[in-house]
């Protein structure tokens, strides 16, 4: 027995002073937990994203659009007619909702009238934003005294295709693949600079910016072959369509690979162990994962997680792939995403070689 408990405190001290071994299974514990419990543990409804187009310009129109974007259950779109519809078609908006030209007159005599367009692809979004958009014509028409119906609603739908659950998750099973793949390349780098491998290949005219490359390279080429044979397998069993561009799913998919490797090689390049080196990938990635809506929409989160969903690699990627495969977008739908990815890219990659060590 005494053999048992000296070998008991033995094992505790060692575990103690396993610091990665801590970090990595309370941090990514305590990770799940504040993720999940920020995106779903609290009583908060999604908001509905609104475009709104005010052909009118009055007085009226302006309140009505002021009234609206104080409303806290809306995220509140302004432009041009043909701007908005084309985001009601690309995903980006639930519902556009037009104040047309007269629409002051027309409601002082009893007959305004709006028109609103609603995404149809979606049942669920599509109910949500009418029944919303119908509250906010109704507010209207109780604020009018005696005329109880002196705004009425235009109703359409926009021919948006429709989506199954896995047309909506294949775009970011690809894109959480794309993570996955290449942030492990730091992992790599830590190792052969603990077996030598670095320091041998420091002895020949081989530069930092060579290796890098040639990583980059082999990486970029795995990407595309593992994202071309996850959507294959993902079209002849579940018949999944990629309705967009192939060379704009090409470029994101190869940009995609060249943000998380060069997050890779940052990790690489400051990590002292191969153990560090997995704790920090775990840490970046794992948030990552469930925050950049790969699995499930982030409209939900608390307004404090925006800014952190926002900077995130992962949500350009995802938000490009799902644009081209399930709304048919080409490089001009997703060029915003293209450029946030690559300065992610051109900015780490500069500090991954500035920072690079051959041992």
């Amino acid at each position: 027995m005494k053999a048992y408990w000296a070998t008991l405190g033995a094992s505790l001290r060692m575990l103690g002073r396993n610091r990665v071994l801590l970090a990595t299974s309370l941090g990514l514990a305590l990770i799940s937990i504040f993720v999940f419990g920020w995106l779903f543990g609290s009583n908060n409804s999604p908001k509905l994203r609104l475009g709104l187009v005010d052909q009118d310009g009055s007085t009226i129109s302006t309140q009505l659009a002021q009234s609206l974007k104080a409303t806290k259950s809306l995220n509140l779109y302004t432009g041009a007619e043909d701007a908005e519809l084309q985001s009601l078609r690309t995903g980006k908006r639930d519902a556009v909702l037009v104040i047309t030209p007269g629409f002051a007159t027309d409601m002082t005599q009893g007959h305004g009238a709006l028109r609103v367009y609603y995404d149809q692809s979606n049942p669920v979004t599509q109910a949500i934003a009418r029944m919303a958009v119908q509250s906010i014509v109704q507010g209207i028409n109780a604020g009018m005294s005696g005329r109880p119906e002196s705004v009425t609603l235009s109703e359409q739908a926009v021919s948006v295709r429709a989506l199954r659950q896995i047309d909506w998750l294949t775009p970011g099973m690809l894109g959480s693949l794309l993570m996955w793949a290449n942030l492990t390349v730091g992992t790599i780098l830590v190792a052969w600079r603990k077996e030598g491998v670095l320091r041998r290949l420091a002895a020949t005219p081989l530069r930092p910016s060579v290796l890098i490359g040639a990583q980059v390279s082999a990486r970029v080429l795995l990407s595309l072959a593992q994202g071309a044979l996850l959507l294959v397998v993902a079209k002849v069993i579940f018949g999944v369509q990629v309705v967009g561009s192939w060379l704009a799913l090409g470029a994101v998919v190869a940009l995609g690979a060249l943000a998380m490797l060069s997050i890779g090689f940052v990790i690489g390049a400051f990590a002292r162990s191969q153990e560090v080196a997995q704790t920090i990938s775990m840490l970046i990635s794992f948030p990552m994962m469930f925050l950049a809506g790969s699995y499930f929409p982030t409209s939900s989160a608390p307004a404090f997680l925006t800014p952190i969903i926002q900077v995130m690699p992962l949500s350009y990627i995802n938000d490009a792939l799902r644009l081209i495969v399930n709304n048919g977008a080409g490089f001009a739908a997703v060029q915003t995403d293209l450029l946030i990815l690559g300065v992610w890219t051109v900015a780490a990659l500069l500090l991954s070689v500035r920072a690079f060590r051959w041992s």
